[in-house]
């Protein structure tokens, strides 16, 4: 008897639901799958492209960017996007989904120059830290605040000190007295003449103050470089790209101690007076961060200005502060509103004394500095250089050799505290900075048309892509070099 086969109506519901079922499971795992390959072919590919460092960036100055120009003289984000197009496709060629990427394009970038140059800043700062390590970020930060302070203090004084009228009120004084004796008869025999010239303090500022102050400093002239730059040129100068967007933020922990880290970062990557660059336009790197002026030359004048006016706060303070040098300021003094017949003016001249003895000293002292030799910000007597007696001879002294001096700060001491000084001027600091990368990295070969502000440190992009069945849906991914792909 044959077997005869039956199925229900509710049966053939009950299969048709559950092969649905099947089929929904299958696809929503097809698309589960292809969606995670393509956020790992986009991570991919975008670590990929940033891979492509600059590598001489990096050789000299251990900074992480992407060349957007790849070598030419413009941004080239059609050339980017291909690359992480490229990278992506490589990825989703093994894809057993078929998935294909419709389109690429970036939707926010960071470039070197961008906020001020923060990302240059930040990376040098975590170079500085992680070859210095934390303790010595810690005593670096409690000595530069201290120093800083007693220099800016310094500083002030120094430039009070310049605003003075004393000598003008001297010579008024002194053309009164010799207005009041025209037309009288010659003086006794016995009357006090004035002192000499070349043994009057007073008339010996005035020749010096008409002095190039490098030529007092540095005896050799043919020391000091005669480099020149075309400043016009330079990346603080021109009108820069921006990124577009912000794809990166400011670090929780930025401040002072990151500051202090990046200017740490300058004085070791940076020629200055006493250990010079070769490569650049520019051999005094350092100077012209502080100085901003288009010759070797110019910046150190103006940074031994500087050193000056601090040298004079200092100098000028010590001496009334030590009751022994007081007392020869004042008997010089006398006896030069004396022998000028004006003795009214003692105290007068007993401050042009000090003045003038103060500054002869900050001379010795800046030329010792420039000769590799050491001066603490704040002097004992027993540090002190030149007597009252010698200051006629200044310019003597100063032809001789310097550099002897073993305690205080050396010259590259001294630059540190004034780049400290400069935070308020951050970012003017941080673009001369950048200044001089661009123009070493202008020397290398094959990079004539190296500009920092075409270098991007951290990109977002998004992707179109179109799925095993059709469907299509957009990617958004970000990388740069100290973060990780999201």
């Amino acid at each position: 008897m044959k077997a005869k086969g039956s199925i229900t109506i509710m049966l053939c519901l009950t299969l048709t639901i559950m092969t649905a079922l099947v089929a929904a499971g299958f696809h929503s795992v097809q698309n589960a799958s292809a969606r995670a390959v393509a956020a790992g072919g986009a991570d991919a590919a975008l670590y990929s492209l940033f891979g492509e460092y600059d590598r001489d960036l990096l050789e000299h100055y251990e900074l992480f960017f992407l060349d957007g120009a790849y070598g030419g003289n413009r941004m080239k984000l059609g050339k980017i996007t291909d690359r992480i197009t490229y990278g992506m496709e490589k990825v989703l060629e093994t894809d057993l989904m078929k998935t294909s990427v419709k389109q690429c394009g970036l939707t926010a970038y960071c470039l070197a120059t961008d906020s001020g140059g923060e990302s240059f800043k930040r990376q040098a700062a975590a170079w500085t830290r992680d070859s210095l390590g934390s303790q010595a970020v810690s005593r670096l930060l409690k000595q530069a605040k201290g120093d800083s302070e007693t220099v800016r203090v310094l500083e002030e004084k120094g430039e009070k000190l310049r605003e003075r009228e004393d000598l003008e009120e001297y010579d008024r004084m002194l053309e009164e007295y010799q207005e009041a004796e025209t037309g009288e008869t010659e003086r006794a025999e016995d009357e006090t003449m004035p002192i000499p010239g070349d043994e009057n303090p007073i008339e010996i500022l005035r020749k010096v103050k008409k002095m190039g102050v490098l030529g007092l400093v540095v005896p050799d002239s043919g020391d000091i470089s005669e480099k020149q730059a075309e400043v016009s040129e330079f990346l603080s100068r021109r009108s820069l790209n921006q990124g577009l967007g912000n794809s990166r933020g400011r670090p929780e922990d930025a401040g002072v101690s990151e500051t202090l880290l990046y200017q740490e970062y300058v004085l070791k990557k940076m020629g200055n007076y006493s250990e010079p660059c070769r490569e650049g336009d520019l051999s005094y790197q350092l100077e012209y961060i502080l100085a901003g002026q288009d010759s070797d030359q110019e910046n150190l004048r103006k940074v031994v200005q500087r050193l000056l006016l601090i040298r004079e706060g200092a100098n000028y303070a010590a001496i009334y502060a030590d009751p022994v040098k007081r007392g020869q300021a004042a008997t010089l003094g006398l006896t030069l509103a004396s022998a000028a017949g004006i003795p009214a003016g003692q105290q007068l001249a007993e401050t042009l004394v000090i003045l003038c003895w103060a500054y002869g000293e900050s001379l010795l002292d800046v030329r010792d500095l420039l000769a590799g030799g050491r001066v603490p910000l704040v002097k004992s007597q027993g540090q002190w250089k030149l007597s009252l007696n010698n200051l006629p001879h200044i310019l003597e002294l100063l032809r001789e050799e310097g550099g002897t001096g073993t305690e205080g700060m050396e010259y590259q001491g001294y630059l540190r505290v004034l780049l400290y000084l400069s935070l308020e001027k951050e970012d003017t600091e941080v673009y001369r900075c950048m200044d001089m990368v661009e123009n070493v990295m202008r020397k290398t070969e094959g990079k004539g048309g190296f500009r920092l502000d075409q270098c991007l440190e951290s990109a977002e992009a998004e992707l179109t892509l179109i799925g095993p069945r059709g469907q299509e849906w957009s990617l958004i991914r970000s990388y740069g070099y100290d973060m990780k792909g999201e």
